[in-house]
C-alpha cells in the first residue's frame, strides 16, 4: 500500500504541476503584471478548487490504481487478489487521511501560487501578461476562466484513464504491485 501511495503521489504531482526550475528574479513590472493576471484569473480560488477536486477524486484514483496493480499481477491467484484488495480497503482510510492532510494544508495554495507566479514570469513578458489579462476581462475570457476548472477536471480524468493501465503495468513490472 505504501508503494501504491507513492505511485499516487507521483501521478498527482505529474498531473498537478510543472517541473521546478531555477528561480529568476522578476522585474518589478513583470511581478506586477503577474500579480494582476493572477488576481484576474482568481488563481488562489482556482487552486483551492483544484485541490478540492483532487481530494474528491483521490479515493477513486487510489482504488483504481490498487485494483489495477493487484488484478494485473499474474503471481496472485484469485484468493490472494481478494485478500490484497481487502487489505487495501482496510488501509484506505488511513492513507486518505494522510493525503487529505497534505492537500488541506493552508500553506499549500500560497506556495503553489508563488511557484505558478514564478513560472508565468519566466515564460511571459509583462506586456504579454497584460494582453492575457485584457483577454480574461472579455466575455469569452471570463467564460474560459469560469469553465477552466471543469475542463481541467475532465482533462485530468481523461489523463488518468489513459495513464492508469500503463502505471499499473509499470508498477507490476517493477515489482511494486504485490
Amino acid at each position: 500500500m505504501k508503494k501504491l501511495v507513492l505511485s499516487a503521489v507521483a501521478v498527482l504531482a505529474f498531473a498537478a504541476g510543472a517541473p521546478v526550475h531555477a528561480q529568476n528574479a522578476a522585474t518589478p513590472e513583470t511581478a506586477a503584471a503577474v500579480k494582476e493576471l493572477m488576481e484576474t484569473m482568481n488563481m488562489r480560488a482556482v487552486m483551492r478548487a483544484s485541490m478540492q477536486q483532487m481530494t474528491q477524486q483521490l479515493p477513486q484514483m487510489l482504488r483504481q490504481m490498487g485494483e489495477a496493480g493487484i488484478n494485473a499481477n499474474p503471481k496472485l491467484d484469485a484468493e490472494q487478489k481478494r485478500k490484497e484488495l481487502a487489505r487495501m480497503e482496510e488501509q484506505m482510510p488511513k492513507v486518505l487521511a494522510s493525503m487529505n492532510a497534505v492537500f488541506n494544508d493552508p500553506k499549500l495554495a500560497e506556495e503553489m501560487e508563488q511557484e505558478t507566479m514564478a513560472i508565468y514570469a519566466r515564460n511571459y513578458t509583462a506586456d504579454e501578461m497584460k494582453q492575457v489579462t485584457a483577454f480574461y476581462r472579455t466575455p469569452v475570457g471570463a467564460k474560459m476562466l469560469s469553465t477552466m476548472p471543469k475542463v481541467m477536471q475532465e482533462s485530468m480524468a481523461a489523463g488518468q484513464k489513459v495513464m492508469m493501465p500503463r502505471i499499473a503495468k509499470l508498477a507490476q513490472d517493477a515489482g511494486l504491485a504485490k
